[in-house]
C-alpha cells in the first residue's frame, strides 16, 4: 500500500523529477477543473434556456387553444364549487358547529410543508447539492480521462523517472513527451477494458447458480458479486507492469483450476454440460492467464497496491497517482522473482565408455 508513496518521495528527493512530477499534476489538475467547471456552466445554461422557451412555448400554446367551450365549462365548475360550499356552511350553521375562520396571508414555512405534504426545504436543498455534486463527479471523470489520454507521454516520463532512481529498468523507452492524439494507445486502452469486462462477466452465471437455491440468495450476492469484482481489480493493477506478462505458460487461475476439479472428479457434477461451461469460461479468461497467475504468487502484497490504486479513481488523485503504480507493480514482480531460488541444474550423464575399453572390461 505505501510502496507508490515511497516512489513519490523518491521523484521529489531528485530538483529534475520533481519540477516534472509537480508541473505536470498541477497543469493537467487545473486543466481539468477549468473544462468541468465550463462545460457544466453552458450545459446548466443551454438546459435553462431550454425549458424557458419551452414554457413560453406552452404557455402560447395554452393561449391558442383556449375556446368559448372549455371557458364555459370552467365557469359551471366554478358555480358548482360555490353551491356545494354555500349548502355545507348551510348545515353546520343549522348544526351549531363553527367554522374555523381559515387564515390570512401566507402560511408559515413549517406549515406549508406540512400541509402540502412536501419535502422539507432542507432536504430538498441537500438532494440539489447531491445531484450537482454528483454530476460535477461524473463530468470530471470524463474531462479527466480525455486530458490523461491527451497528456499520458508525461506520465510514462514520470514512470522512467521513478524507475531510474529507483534502480530499476525502465519498461517505457526515452522519449520526448507531448500532448497528442495517440490512437493505437486508445484502441489497445478499448480492448483491455472489453476484456476486463467478459472476464468479469464469464463467472457471474456461476454465482447466480450456486444462490439459485438458497434463501438468503441476495444477500450472498451483495457480497460474492463485490468480491469477484475486487479480484479481478487485484489481477489488473498486476497488469499494469510488462513483467506480469512475461510468463506466457502460465496455467489457469484457482478459479479454473477448483471448476475443473468439481466437474471432473466429484460425483454428482461430473456433467458434460458443467464441463462445457468450464471450457467456455477457459477460452474467455485465457488472455489473462500470465497476470493472474503474478497476482496468485504475491495475493496480499497486490491487494495492498490494488487497495492504493483506487485511490486514483478519486478525480485529480489520478494525476499525481497514475505514473507511480506501473512501477509498484514493477517492482513487486522483480523482487519476487529475484528472491526465488534458482532451478537446481539437472547433473549431466557420465560420457560412455570407448568400445575397445568396454570390450576390454568384458573378457
Amino acid at each position: 500500500m505505501s510502496l507508490p508513496f515511497h516512489l513519490i518521495r523518491a521523484l521529489w528527493a531528485d530538483p529534475a523529477a520533481r519540477r516534472r512530477y509537480l508541473r505536470v499534476g498541477f497543469i493537467q489538475s487545473l486543466v481539468i477543473i477549468a473544462l468541468t467547471v465550463g462545460i457544466y456552466r453552458s450545459g446548466s445554461q443551454g438546459s435553462e434556456g431550454a425549458e424557458e422557451r419551452a414554457r413560453r412555448g406552452e404557455h402560447t400554446d395554452s393561449q391558442k387553444a383556449a375556446s368559448p367551450e372549455k371557458e364555459e365549462r370552467e365557469r359551471f365548475k366554478l358555480e358548482v364549487k360555490l353551491a356545494a360550499e354555500e349548502l355545507a356552511y348551510e348545515i353546520r350553521s343549522a348544526s351549531g358547529v363553527e367554522e374555523k375562520p381559515a387564515p390570512e396571508g401566507p402560511l408559515p414555512p413549517g406549515e406549508v410543508s406540512e400541509a402540502q405534504g412536501g419535502t422539507p426545504g432542507l432536504l430538498g436543498l441537500i438532494d440539489k447539492q447531491l445531484q450537482l455534486l454528483l454530476a460535477l463527479f461524473g463530468l470530471m471523470q470524463i474531462v479527466q480521462w480525455v486530458v490523461i489520454a491527451l497528456s499520458r507521454d508525461y506520465h510514462d516520463a514520470i514512470s522512467r523517472d521513478a524507475s531510474l532512481l529507483t534502480a530499476l529498468e525502465p519498461e517505457d523507452e526515452q522519449l520526448t513527451p507531448r500532448v497528442r492524439v495517440d490512437l493505437q494507445w486508445m484502441r489497445k486502452k478499448l480492448s483491455r477494458r472489453i476484456r476486463g469486462f467478459v472476464v468479469f462477466l464469464a463467472g457471474l452465471p456461476l454465482l447466480y447458480a450456486l444462490t439459485a437455491a438458497l434463501p438468503i440468495r441476495n444477500e450472498l450476492l451483495a457480497v460474492l458479486i463485490p468480491a469477484w469484482s475486487a479480484y479481478w481489480v487485484v489481477v489488473f493493477t498486476t497488469a499494469k507492469s510488462a513483467h506480469a506478462w512475461k510468463n506466457s505458460d502460465a496455467g489457469e487461475p484457482w478459479f479454473l483450476r477448483g471448476w475443473n476439479r468439481l466437474t471432473t472428479q466429484v460425483p454428482g457434477f461430473r456433467w458434460r454440460f458443467l464441463q462445457r461451461y468450464g471450457l467456455f469460461w477457459a477460452n474467455r479468461t485465457r488472455s489473462v492467464y500470465p497476470p493472474a497467475a503474478a497476482t496468485e504468487k504475491q495475493p496480499w502484497v497486490f491487494a495492498g497496491l490494488a487497495l492504493t490504486r483506487v485511490l486514483s479513481m478519486l478525480p485529480l488523485v489520478k494525476c499525481f497517482l497514475r505514473p507511480v503504480i506501473p512501477v509498484a507493480a514493477a517492482h513487486l514482480l522483480v523482487a519476487h522473482s529475484a528472491a526465488q531460488p534458482s532451478a537446481p541444474s539437472k547433473p549431466l550423464d557420465p560420457p560412455a565408455p570407448p568400445p575397445a575399453a568396454s570390450s576390454a572390461t568384458a573378457a
